[in-house]
């Protein structure tokens, strides 16, 4: 059988920078949009889509025993249904390797009270306050929240740019938004993101706010931009030029502050070619460092980090996770990437970086 979790980060390629925390003091909650006597959310509970669209979100509803949920006048029970088409369950079965919807729901591996209860969001949400609010998430039933981002006027529900709500309807005590793509749960609310851009202008405005140190330069080149990234644009390193040359790099990152979330995960696309040391990833308390100072390693801590052997090809990229110790989220901190040479010399590049809390 098919483990669900195991293949939701297929979904997930290509994330926007996504910044979550409950709904708090930015949501307003004082519109009237949805309030009635009907029954909730009696919209999406009639026999035309018991047989239509959605069939297979109302036919797990009540296989779960969620029917309770979503029938209530109760005014105080203003919640909001995200629902995915049948289209999307056959979607979501395709990308995670089933025959079909019916094998999916079948797997007794997936959670389906969970994945059902996060499209159930426990405010009752417009359109409008989804997209143009200032909350960066929503809280669900399940307790996961479904992460809200807003970039360039376009709003990127779950951090999967191919997710729609097609329409909304709010003539029942509550709202129901049809959705294009389900929801699957996001355990890694990320904080902070990098991907580099698609091109060198792009990039190095992002290194710009990095801070790269060459403690020893003999040759080779030390971390910079590269068009040989995962998607795009991404960091390197090279030690050779004529041989293995003598190289000590280190890209520092931007201060990174624990607030709603816990940066407690680092995560990064990883690729190597050719022999040699494999990088280090090191953490400093922000406190201890000091940009104008003379590099003092001293002051840095080396994480542990599984790197994989050079692959024997190029663009063969791994994604990598490594765990920030609470001396560190616990409050303002850094890390970096150092890359050794001299050995050997392995030309490492990263893309993809992430910080959040898992």
């Amino acid at each position: 059988m098919k483990n669900l979790l195991k293949y939701t980060s297929l979904l997930f390629a290509g994330l926007l920078l996504v910044t979550t925390s409950c709904i708090d003091e930015d949501y307003d909650d004082s519109s009237d949009v949805g309030i009635s006597d009907k029954d909730l959310l009696i919209n999406v509970l009639n026999d035309e889509n018991q047989s239509g669209e959605l069939s297979n979100l109302l036919t797990l509803v009540e296989a779960n025993g969620l029917t309770g949920a979503l029938t209530s006048r109760r005014t105080q029970d203003q919640i909001t249904v995200f629902a995915p088409t049948n289209n999307a369950f056959e979607i979501l079965a395709a990308q995670l390797g089933y025959d079909s919807v019916e094998d999916l729901l079948a797997d007794d591996d997936v959670d389906l009270v969970e994945i059902l209860e996060t499209h159930i969001a426990v405010a009752n949400l417009s359109l409008d306050q989804i997209e143009n609010g200032n909350f960066r998430s929503i809280t669900t039933l399940s307790g996961i929240n479904i992460p809200i981002a807003r970039n360039t006027g376009e709003v990127v529900i779950n951090a999967n740019e191919d997710l729609e709500i097609l329409r909304s309807n709010s003539e029942g005590n509550g709202t129901v938004h049809v959705i294009s793509r389900v929801i699957l749960p996001i355990r890694f609310n990320i904080e902070f993101s990098a991907d580099f851009g698609a091109d060198f202008d792009a990039c190095n405005a992002v290194v710009d706010n990095w801070n790269v140190v060459n403690v020893e330069l003999e040759g080779g080149s030390g971390w910079g931009c590269t068009g040989f990234g995962f998607e795009g644009q991404g960091i390197q390193a090279n030690g050779f030029s004529d041989g293995a040359q003598i190289v000590d790099s280190w890209i520092i990152s931007p201060s990174l502050q624990s607030n709603d979330v816990i940066l407690n995960t680092l995560k990064f696309k990883y690729a190597s070619r050719f022999d040699g040391p494999s990088p280090e990833v090191w953490v400093i308390a922000e406190e201890d460092y000091d940009a104008e100072a003379a590099f003092d390693m001293e002051a840095w801590t080396n994480l542990e980090v599984n790197f994989p052997p050079p692959a024997s090809e190029n663009n063969v990229f791994s994604d990598l996770s490594v765990s920030i110790p609470s001396d560190f989220n616990s409050g303002s901190y850094r890390f970096a990437f150092r890359y050794l040479s001299g050995a050997g010399a392995t030309r490492v590049t990263i893309d993809n970086i992430q910080v959040g809390e898992e």
